[in-house]
């Protein structure tokens, strides 16, 4: 599905990857694990091409779809919750299904402004899975959710995403294991 073939990468004179080799096949679930800093976001961005690899090359099954929910939220503060997650093509009916099954359906005609940061997060969690994709991209998913909600939104993740690839960044060895990935130290 996706192979990264002999790729270096460097911010700089800081060298990132140097002649870095990994397959991921369909299906795949992993867990990119390490230190601050040892590259798990930078490797994220390179296999979502908003970064390019300085030295070799990365191949794609032709017009994979990903999902992401990044580190940030990023939901547009002058857009509702419903907005934010419709405004890539998603129906207001996925759209409600996550939001419930993530227990933020209620805030669906609120601003970004009125939500606790837990909230938001999972209202990110929702966008991402209500959309079409061929894999999924979680780097910090759970950051700012309770036990109670991790776990939640773990087991909605496993239930929409299937046997779709789950590729997850975090510092958490029992967020990794809700979402039953391999670990790949990194």
């Amino acid at each position: 599905m996706i192979k990264l073939d002999n790729i270096s990468f460097s911010y700089g004179k800081t060298r990132i990857f140097e002649s870095f080799s990994f397959d991921i096949n369909s299906g795949d679930r992993i867990c990119l694990f390490g230190e601050s800093g040892c590259g798990k976001t930078t490797l994220l961005r390179l296999i979502l091409g908003l970064e390019k690899p300085q030295q070799g090359k990365i191949i794609k099954e032709e017009n994979l779809k990903a999902a992401v929910v990044f580190q940030e939220n990023l939901l547009l503060p002058f857009k509702t919750v419903l907005e934010n997650i419709t405004i890539m093509g998603a129906s207001p009916e996925n759209a409600l299904y996550h939001l419930k099954a993530l227990g933020v359906d209620e805030y669906a005609n609120f601003l970004p402004s009125s939500l606790s940061g837990g909230m938001a997060r999972r209202v990110a969690i929702a966008r991402a899975l209500s959309n079409e994709f061929d894999f999924i991209v979680l780097d910090e998913p759970f950051t700012g959710l309770d036990e109670e909600n991790i776990k939640t939104a773990a087991e909605h993740i496993l239930k929409t995403v299937k046997n779709k690839t789950i590729i997850l960044v975090t510092h958490s060895l029992t967020e990794a294991e809700y979402l039953n990935t391999t670990i790949i130290n990194m």
